[in-house]
């Protein structure tokens, strides 16, 4: 019986309360794009300096970043996951090796990967991309269901209610 639930949620994914944070960087370290600026505006360089030290990176690689323990409460998640996406494989593979990566935490949240400066480059629209999402997540739970610690796995999109709902409708059929 699947005990993990799949939720879509709308606002700031650095103060949703999760557990860890998956995301995807490339390998060359140029990682500037909407999320990697919201994790160093709430913590710095913690969590990239640690992506960093595990260069050379590969495509589908996982650099689990720890956030030790924090003082700062305003902060929703804990660690990072980080998936090496050079751009090379299909969306649904980054989406699976983040949440196995991931698999012993209770909650993560996910952002709208290859949505933002990215969308259009290997699937070439936004519903092909959530379809990917859903793919991702459904292998996931194919193989991980009856072993893994997930309990909540969200899905947040930041400023746009329209894509938010178009996930939740494909989302809510996992």
């Amino acid at each position: 019986m699947r005990h993990t639930k799949i939720y879509t949620a709308e606002g700031d994914i650095t103060k949703i309360p999760a557990d860890a944070l998956i995301t995807a960087i490339n390998s060359g370290g140029m990682w500037y794009g909407g999320i990697d600026g919201a994790i160093q505006r709430v913590a710095g360089d913690l969590y990239h300096k640690q992506a960093k030290a595990a260069m050379p990176l590969r495509n589908l690689q996982t650099v689990v970043a720890r956030g030790g323990a924090r003082p700062d409460r305003k902060i929703g998640f804990r660690d990072v996951v980080f998936v090496v996406d050079d751009l090379e494989s299909p969306l649904n593979e980054v989406i699976y090796t983040g949440l196995e990566a991931a698999s012993e935490y209770k909650s993560v949240t996910i952002p709208t990967i290859r949505l933002g400066v990215m969308q259009g480059i290997i699937e070439k629209t936004p519903q092909e991309a959530i379809a990917r999402m859903a793919d991702g997540v459904n292998d996931f739970l194919d193989k991980y269901a009856e072993i893994t610690k997930l309990e909540n796995i969200k899905f947040v999109v930041y400023n746009n209610p329209i894509l938010a709902e178009t996930m939740s409708s494909v989302l809510n059929k996992i």
